[in-house]
């Protein structure tokens, strides 16, 4: 007759097996970087590997009880995005996330919210233009939207003002990722499926350890639209289109982060 395992036991056990998986798959994207640089793997092979893998990570770690490893993945999925050739910097870039990863799936306790901060805030950031065209500031913006389409847009253009930029589609997901690591600030659309902007900013403005995070709406709408007028007291709109400069230099401005 089978053993009965005990929740603990089975917990154990999981981890484990994540353990051995996650192993496999970082001496696999390590192989990859590796033959990369040999020669022997394209660029395209070489950011389709560490991007499916990255892609698996950010589901498994907090499945598994790792957390932190799935905001190493996830930051090592938007740098990865839009990705299509790999130079030198590019190929150190990967390798830190991978050790990252890599140091955080060997440790026996995971990383408390203050040093999960510092482990996230030190990873690379890929702009698209040289750093010393601009002044890199050591701000994060947490950009919730499902658009694609303005998530790029929009990524790009705080990406040149020197912002550092998370892209979240999902605002289910993003309030577990606030919560993790806050950002210095969150910019949210106003219309999104399952839960509106609005709601989010509500939600985290309720919460301890966001409430003090500084705020915005995106949205289409003018400024003296009704649906505005129930924004909460020091939440900021930023239109999108010809506006989102002035109102985003106003925002930057407001809460003193340039």
């Amino acid at each position: 007759m089978a053993s009965h395992m005990s929740t603990d036991d089975l917990e154990d056990r999981l981890r484990m097996e994540f353990v051995d998986d996650a192993r496999d798959r970082l001496e696999l994207m390590n192989a990859t970087l590796v033959d990369r640089v040999k020669g022997q793997r394209s660029d395209v092979e070489t950011i389709g590997v560490l991007r499916l893998e990255a892609h698996n990570f950010k589901g498994m770690g907090t499945s598994f009880g790792y957390p932190t490893v799935s905001l190493v993945a996830h930051r090592l999925e938007d740098y990865l995005s839009g990705l299509k050739r790999l130079d030198e910097k590019q190929l150190v870039d990967a390798q830190i996330f991978i050790d990252r990863i890599s140091e955080l799936v060997d440790r026996a306790e995971q990383p408390l919210l203050a040093e999960t901060n510092r482990i996230i805030r030190a990873l690379p950031v890929r702009y698209e233009f040289q750093v010393t065209d601009v002044d890199v500031r050591n701000v994060e913006i947490m950009l919730v939207t499902p658009s694609k389409v303005v998530a790029k847009k929009l990524g790009t253009e705080l990406a040149a003002c020197g912002f550092r930029t998370m892209t979240v589609t999902d605002p289910i997901e993003s309030i577990s990722l606030a919560v993790r690591v806050p950002p210095d600030m969150v910019i949210a659309s106003m219309v999104m499926d399952g839960l509106s902007g609005l709601d989010l900013i509500r939600g985290l403005r309720a919460m301890s350890v966001t409430q003090h995070v500084p705020m915005a709406l995106l949205t289409s709408l003018n400024l003296d639209h009704p649906s505005l007028k129930e924004i909460p007291y020091g939440v900021s709109v930023i239109r999108v289109g010809e506006h989102f400069g002035d109102d985003f230099a106003a925002v930057v401005a407001k809460h003193n982060l340039g």
